[in-house]
């Protein structure tokens, strides 16, 4: 991967856009993919759960009405055919936790949806308790024959916080868990929430800063939203905690991205959330709007990615995955 594009004055960070312009030639459109499998932190019935998180998971709003694997993809290629012009896809195992199943049930249903359709690369989004030595070993065979990216939703290093939000998970299962994936030469990007109950900037800049000295391959912020349906819906509208508005969170993102290596891509900045399922906050900027704003202060200020990094900091190296096979 080319550094050249890292040091594009066009942006003070790293975007994903321009990542993946540089290791795939092009912008690969995303398609979600609900697998189904479920959650360890909800009982059959669906109950429990973090307590941010929706009855669905995250599943995409495209696909709602599809239900097979392979209806799913279909339907996504054509809404992003449709709606972006797009023709170069990267799978993406979205709603709840891609690894919560045996690793012979996994095996063989990626092995299925990449036989199916042609991605450039392939993405699982899991949780840091879902990754047993065996999956890991899988997706280290599924390395070799994909671009694949394990996605770990973290969201915190604070475990107070992991407790109080019913997450089910430690700082120290998180750490293990990015360690044992770089181990197996196994890309991971990790998913962060700022504004999460109790937490303060202090919060936000200790979770970036400890996350940035880890061997992680990118990063995802996300305001915390509350959404109808939730146990944090319940707390918010029982005792009110006070929520991040634009500006504040961009402060915080800025920061965080100030501590983030260089060459780690920043691939999200904000959350998306269906107005009608959203509680609050209500922010004013739009998503472009929002992205425009941080863009625009880093630039006033002279910020960019990586600068507050310490000289001493140690650099996570990129994986190499340039002789792929077909599978």
């Amino acid at each position: 991967m080319s550094n050249k594009s890292i040091r594009n004055p066009q942006s003070p960070y790293y975007t994903y856009r321009q990542f993946m312009i540089d290791r795939y030639g092009v912008q690969l459109q995303r398609i979600p993919i609900d697998l189904a499998f479920g959650c360890p932190n909800r009982t059959d019935t669906g109950d429990g759960g973090c307590s941010f998180c929706a009855l669905d998971g995250g599943r995409a709003i495209q696909t709602r009405r599809a239900n097979h694997w392979h209806e799913q993809i279909e339907t996504a290629i054509i809404f992003a055919s449709e709606r972006y012009d797009a023709e170069n896809y990267m799978g993406y195992c979205q709603a709840y936790s891609g690894s919560f199943a045996s690793h012979e049930k996994q095996r063989d249903i990626f092995r299925k949806i990449l036989a199916h359709t042609t991605f450039k690369a392939f993405s699982i989004g899991t949780r840091p308790d879902c990754l047993s030595q065996e999956t890991i070993e899988l997706y280290r065979e599924l390395a070799k024959q994909t671009d694949l990216w394990i996605e770990l939703g973290i969201q915190t290093t604070n475990d107070v916080t992991l407790k109080h939000i019913n997450r089910g998970h430690n700082k120290a299962c998180s750490i293990d868990a990015i360690k044992r994936l770089h181990d197996a030469n196994i890309k991971c990007a990790v998913h962060l929430i700022f504004g999460l109950p109790g937490e303060t900037d202090a919060d936000y800049h200790n979770t970036a800063q400890e996350i940035a000295e880890l061997p992680i391959s990118g990063i995802k912020f996300h305001n915390l939203h509350i959404i109808k349906n939730t146990q944090l819906t319940k707390q918010y509208l029982a005792n009110p905690f006070p929520l991040l508005d634009e500006h504040d969170y961009a402060e915080a993102v800025i920061d965080a991205i100030r501590m983030m290596p260089p060459q780690i891509p920043i691939m999200r900045l904000q959350t998306d959330t269906p107005s009608e399922s959203l509680i609050a906050p209500r922010w004013i900027m739009k998503k472009g709007q929002f992205i425009d704003y941080v863009t625009l202060q880093m630039k006033k200020r002279g910020l960019r990615q990586g600068d507050a990094r310490s000289p001493a900091a140690p650099t996570p190296l990129d994986h190499d995955h340039s002789d792929l096979s077909v599978l």
